[in-house]
Parts: C-alpha cells; sequence; structure tokens
C-alpha cells in the first residue's frame, strides 16, 4: 500500500518482496531535490523539499526508501545527468562492454536494449562492436543526445508498454543492460517481470548498481537522494531474480560510483544460483549489511564526518579564502545539508556539465558556472569537490588549468586536503 500525497507517497511495503513490516535505518529529514536546478536564485529558494528517510525490510533485509517522489518531479524537467560527462565513467563502460560481450557469447547479430540509456554512452561502446541497439530513458534531454548520436532511444519511462513496443520493433533481444539505474525505477518488480519478458530464452541480463555495503562501509551517505529509491545488496536482488526465473550466474563488486555490485543473469526459468553467486552470498552475511551494533551508530558517524567537513572549510573561510564548489551532482544537496555549508560560506560552484551553467542549486542561492572559467579563480581559494567519485578527473583538469597552487577538499569517502 502507498499513502499518497501532492507530490510523493509513503512506501509501506517492500518493493521487493511486497512485505509490509519495514524498520526505519535513518531520516535525513526534509531535502530538496538534488536535480531541480533553478534558473534564478528565488526560484531556488522557494524550491520544494520532500522527506529523505531510508527504511529496511524485516523478511528480505532490502533496503529503501520510505517515501517516494512521483517520478514526473525527478526525470521529465530538470533532470540534466549526462553518462558521458565522466571520463573515468566512460572508460569504465568500455571495460564493462568487453566483459559483458566475453562473459555472454555474443554474436555479431545481436540486439542489445539498455534500460535507462541517458544519452547512450553504452549502447556506443556496443554498436561499435556491431551489436544492434536500443535505448530506454525518460529523461528529454539525454534522449535527444542519444537520438542525436545515432542510438535509437524510445524518451519514456520502462513499462509493460515500452516492452510489447520493443518487441513488435524488434523481437525478443539477446541481453538487457543497466548501468546504476535500477535503483531508480519505481515500479521495481514491474521493470524485471518486463526485462523477463523482452529477453529470449537464455538471453542474458546484466546490470551494475551501487552496493550498499560500500555505501555503509565507506560512510558515502550522499548516494542517498530520492531518485535512489532502493539500496541494493546481493542476497535480497538473487532471490527476486531467482524468483522470476533467471539464473544468477555471477556475482561481483567494482569501483565504480563508489562501489558497485555487478549481477550477471541468464533467461532459464530455473532460477538457479550458481556455486560462484553463492560463495559470494555467504561473505555477505559475514559483513556489516548484518550487524546490528555498526548499523545503529552509522548515522552518527556520518555526522561527525561532516561536523569535521565543516570545521575545516569554516577555519580557511575565516581566514579570508574564497571557498568555491567542484560539481553540483545530485548527491551535493545532502552533503551541503549536513555540512552545514551555505551560500554564506561557499560562494559558488564550478561544473564540467553545461547544461548545469548558470543555474542554481535548490534550497540555496549557489549560482553554478563553467570549470571553463577556472583559470579566473580569486588569489585565495579552497575547492570542495562535491563530485568527489570523479576526483582524480577534476584534479587533472584543475591542474590543466590553474598555473598556481589550489587547495582541493576531497570530503569522501575520507575528508582529504591536498595541495595542488
Amino acid at each position: 500500500m502507498h499513502i499518497k500525497n501532492k507530490n510523493f507517497s509513503l512506501i509501506s511495503s517492500c518493493r521487493l518482496c511486497d512485505c509490509g513490516s519495514l524498520e526505519n535505518f535513518v531520516d535525513f529529514g526534509d531535502v530538496p531535490l538534488g536535480n531541480n536546478l533553478q534558473k534564478s536564485s528565488k526560484a531556488a529558494l522557494e524550491a520544494d523539499a520532500y522527506p529523505l528517510n531510508l527504511v529496511r525490510c524485516n523478511a528480505c533485509g532490502h533496503f529503501q526508501l520510505g517515501y517516494s517522489v512521483f517520478k514526473e518531479l525527478l526525470y521529465a524537467t530538470n533532470y540534466t545527468y549526462l553518462s558521458g560527462i565522466g571520463k573515468t565513467f566512460v572508460e569504465h563502460i568500455h571495460q564493462y562492454v568487453q566483459w559483458v560481450t566475453s562473459r555472454c557469447e555474443l554474436k555479431k547479430n545481436s540486439v542489445v536494449v539498455d534500460i535507462g540509456s541517458n544519452d547512450g554512452t553504452c549502447l556506443q561502446a556496443f554498436k561499435k562492436i556491431g551489436f544492434g541497439v536500443q535505448g530506454v530513458d525518460p529523461a528529454a534531454l539525454a534522449a535527444e543526445i542519444a537520438i542525436k548520436n545515432g542510438i535509437p532511444t524510445i524518451n519514456s519511462f520502462f513499462d509493460s508498454t515500452v516492452a510489447n513496443l520493443i518487441i513488435d520493433k524488434i523481437g525478443y533481444v539477446d541481453l538487457v543492460t543497466s548501468q546504476n539505474v535500477l535503483a531508480h525505477v519505481n515500479n521495481l518488480q514491474d521493470c524485471f517481470e518486463n526485462i523477463y519478458k523482452i529477453l529470449k530464452n537464455d538471453g542474458f541480463f546484466v546490470f551494475e548498481i551501487g552496493y550498499f555495503l560500500e555505501v555503509l562501509n565507506s560512510g558515502c551517505f550522499d548516494t542517498i537522494y530520492h531518485e535512489h529509491l532502493d539500496y541494493h545488496h546481493a542476497e535480497p536482488l538473487a532471490c527476486y531474480l531467482s524468483s522470476l526465473g533467471f539464473d544468477v550466474v555471477d556475482i561481483s563488486i567494482n569501483s565504480i560510483q563508489g562501489g558497485s555490485l555487478r549481477v550477471l543473469s541468464k533467461k532459464t526459468g530455473q532460477g538457479q544460483i550458481s556455486f560462484k553467486a553463492q560463495q559470494f552470498l555467504l561473505q555477505e552475511k559475514k559483513s556489516n549489511l548484518y550487524c546490528n551494533t555498526f548499523l545503529s551508530n552509522w548515522l552518527r558517524n556520518v555526522n561527525f564526518s561532516m561536523q569535521s567537513l565543516n570545521k575545516i572549510v569554516t577555519e580557511y573561510y575565516n581566514k579570508g579564502f574564497t571557498i568555491i564548489g567542484y560539481g553540483a551532482p545530485t548527491k551535493a544537496t545532502l552533503l551541503l545539508k549536513l555540512a552545514g555549508l551555505t551560500e554564506g560560506i561557499i560562494s559558488y560552484i564550478y561544473e564540467d556539465n553545461e547544461h548545469k551553467v548558470d543555474r542554481y542549486l535548490p534550497k540555496t542561492s549557489m549560482i553554478i558556472r563553467s570549470s571553463s572559467d577556472l583559470d579566473n579563480l580569486p588569489p585565495k581559494n579552497v575547492i570542495v569537490i562535491l563530485a568527489w567519485n570523479f576526483a582524480e578527473d577534476i584534479i587533472k583538469n584543475i591542474k590543466s588549468k590553474v598555473k598556481k597552487t589550489t587547495i582541493v577538499i576531497i570530503p569522501l569517502p575520507h575528508l582529504r586536503v591536498i595541495n595542488i
């Protein structure tokens, strides 16, 4: 049952197993939508905020948001994230495509569907190898860019209507892939069922998703935001995929996006879990996901790390340094809130994505400037990298454009202050 409000609904049953017993894990209060960038400071300050809390299912253990903001607000208006912006992520995609192609033994005439295909970065890599490709994404800007770049894209949420359209248009497909999207899907069960539906028998479903164990261990709390409805770990996923008739062939971890889970599954109707996958699940059972003491202290440790960040930044500010942010990802909104870093302290934010330039962060009057203006930095400055998962790329960019020593603060996963 979902109790509805004006623009969001209360989730009262598990989005994976339908159990109605959900236990609160952390509550961040009301937080604005991180992607809801505005064209004026007045509009930004008046932006709405929504409840942001995380609950855990007492039956299957799946972590998920306690409230769901309506998907049209999240993706149909000001959604400006583009996959092709980060060089590190693009390199990872190419490695991922090679791995998938090898493990799934795809042939040259194979057809690949990408759920949440964004600007088509992943499908471009599959297309270059010679595969047929089809994207699905609800974000208008990203879909438009993909289509212009020759990637056929259905600009819509993936549902039964789109699944039937794909079957009618190109037939059943060999591979369905998804990169860091299956935390965003409003009707998760429906999504998985429709993926199963469009696959050929013995077709593969391979996806990567943020691994919540890595979030817990690293304290990277800022990956918790309204667009991320689900916080996955392996056991609930494996059980659910198996119940649908997918064989769970392989489960592994990689470092992209602060730590991601990669799941390789195959449509067989049998629902078997391989020995290798079972070994992964056994190791996961020994982790902090199942340690109540660790979980109960987690938010307190997060707050301590943000207090430390505030102290360092405030000390520089009080010494006359200009404090500048770098990167305006969705995650920046919660990070700035918990760290108490307001527009009174941070003057403005640099950003590589030109579609975000000249806009303002929600609930603040912080303007976003193009990183092409980095060479105009004030004499005494400190740059706080809010898009910390791309810190390596950002530091390279700063070094290439700024000829004087600059102080850089990387908030997560471990607070670091470096001179570059």
